[in-house]
């Protein structure tokens, strides 16, 4: 049996292994994760959901040191950061299910705005999918996955979860914490593997629903294997988010914002800034200022207090940020600060990297970075900027930075991303009753807040007619109901006060006739819409 071996980004040590999930195991995974969902979980009520979140929120802030130390570990972000950016949104995200997800997903009425319908009784009812897979990255191995498979197991479904082969103790962790909170076996599985587990975990029968968080490569990879289904796919995919400066935005804190929102993680993270574009008559004043917030980002230890950005991942992402450095150098790019590794540290750590004038069709204007490099670039005007701005083929999220809150509101508009925020960038994954997702190549669907709930269930409506009378338009059609029909485009068709109520004087003599089969006392409201 083969095993993945989990490393240490900082020192290259060994954390662990576990082992990689073959056909069977897959297979084994998906057919409990069914069993259950149909024997208990989906007719489980809210109330039970809601007292399992509940002390699963408290087993996470028991544990909360041990989880954020094995993530600064496994994946490399400063352990301070893993409690700001991993574990406080989880908390959130318990709550705000167990607390807000029985109103979300109650039944609702379905009044009838068809006439002749009125009187009938419908609803519309949320129903869960079945079996949620929820395939996860390596850049936040506990929010990430953990927020996904809350949501899709609060809505009722069951879930099995594959997480990125570079961080697989943290999967491992996620599934103890579900546990130990006493979810009955099978609610939640877990199998390891890399794109091949995924493939064949999607191809299960069984999986209704597939949630995706990764590359866009990969995401195209998951909808074709999707589509053979076809199941449902939500996708969060890759960003090149751009913060646009204005030129009345506070300089000192918009640089200091700026700084953290494209760092933070060693810049690996799919919301990072990693474009700005800054009014020409402000540009020389933020370059300064942001160069200097950048220049004093402590590079370390992730577990010491005294670090604010551990290493890369592993030696691919390093790899693609220098390649990224060095093609904006050689085209003519200027590093303001950082552009090198920090060899002193460990093999995986880089100076955090300001650039200037960025080559528009190199790498590091046309790629993901995914890594502590930041592009600088001054602008003309808004329409310049907003140009820019949307010039990428992503679309995840995007940041003003301004003073004038109407003119900040009127470019947000214009962005075309998933998420937009002014003075400030990347804050929105941690608000429970946000949304989070892309447009363009960053994907489709979205996972957080009320509509990622909505998107792990699919609306069902429910209509119930419970008179005796037979349908008006039941076999045989007969003259008189053609009739009706003839008269009711008449009156809906002319704009003649003459001529409605002439067409409405003729409707007279079938009332008792409609009596008969319709809610004819019922209809007033109904009709009332219906006929303007």
């Amino acid at each position: 049996m083969s095993v993945i071996q989990s490393f240490n980004p900082s020192d290259g040590s060994l954390l662990g292994e576990v082992s990689v999930a073959d056909e069977g195991a897959i297979s084994r995974a998906v057919q409990r994760a069914d069993e259950v969902f149909r024997a208990s979980w989906r007719d489980s009520s809210f109330a039970d959901r809601s007292r399992l979140f509940r002390k699963l929120r408290r087993l996470v802030v028991t544990k909360h040191r041990a989880l954020a130390e094995l993530v600064a570990k496994e994946q490399g972000k400063p352990f301070v950061e893993v409690l700001a950016a991993e574990v406080f949104p989880v908390l959130d995200t318990l709550s705000f299910l167990a607390q807000r997800g029985p109103r979300i997903l109650r039944d609702r009425r379905a009044p009838h705005l068809q006439p002749f319908l009125a009187g009938r009784k419908a609803r519309f009812r949320m129903r869960p999918f079945g079996v949620v897979a929820v395939i996860s990255p390596w850049n936040y191995p506990l929010s990430l996955p953990l927020c996904q498979i809350a949501t899709a197991i609060y809505a009722g479904n069951t879930v099995v979860f594959k997480p990125s082969p570079l961080t697989p103790l943290v999967g491992e962790a996620i599934v103890e914490l579900f546990h130990d909170a006493g979810f009955d076996e099978g609610v939640l599985s877990i199998v390891h593997g890399g794109a091949d587990v995924g493939e064949a975990l999607i191809d299960q029968e069984k999986v209704r629903l597939v949630s995706f968080t990764g590359g866009t490569t990969g995401g195209r990879g998951v909808m074709a294997a999707a589509a053979r289904g076809p199941k449902k796919v939500l996708l969060e995919l890759g960003g090149k988010d751009p913060a646009i400066v204005l030129e009345d935005a506070d300089l000192e804190r918009t640089a200091r914002g700026i700084a953290w929102s494209s760092m933070m993680n060693a810049g690996q993270t799919c919301a990072s800034i990693e474009r700005v574009f800054v009014a020409k008559s402000i540009y020389d004043q933020l370059v300064e200022r942001l160069t200097s917030e950048v220049a004093k980002i402590r590079i370390g230890d992730p577990l010491s207090d005294e670090t604010d950005m551990g290493p890369l991942v592993a030696d691919f992402q390093r790899d693609k940020v220098l390649a990224h450095i060095e093609d904006a150098r050689t085209r003519g790019g200027e590093i303001a600060t950082g552009g090198g590794r920090r060899s002193d540290c460990g093999e995986l750590f880089l100076e955090p990297t300001v650039l200037l004038s960025p080559p528009r069709d190199g790498l590091v204007s046309c790629e993901e970075t995914f890594g502590p490099l930041l592009s600088v670039e001054p602008v003309e005007d808004d329409a310049e900027a907003l140009l820019r701005a949307n010039e990428t083929a992503f679309g995840l999220t995007a940041s003003v930075w301004s003073r004038n809150h109407e003119r900040a509101r009127r470019l947000s508009e214009k962005l075309e991303c998933g998420v937009v925020t002014v003075n400030s960038h990347l804050t929105s994954f941690a608000e429970p009753n946000s949304i989070w997702g892309g447009v363009k190549a960053s994907g489709f669907g979205r996972t957080h807040g009320p509509f990622g709930l909505l998107e792990a269930v699919q609306p069902q409506y429910l209509d119930a007619d419970h008179s005796s009378r037979p349908e008006m338009w039941w076999y045989p059609y007969t003259p008189r109901f053609l009739g009706i029909l003839e008269e009711l485009f008449t009156f809906l068709g002319s704009s003649s006060a003459r001529v409605r109520i002439a067409s409405a004087l003729r409707f007279v003599p079938q009332l008792g006739y409609l009596a008969k089969h319709l809610p004819i006392f019922r209809m007033g409201p109904g009709l009332s819409r219906y006929l303007r």
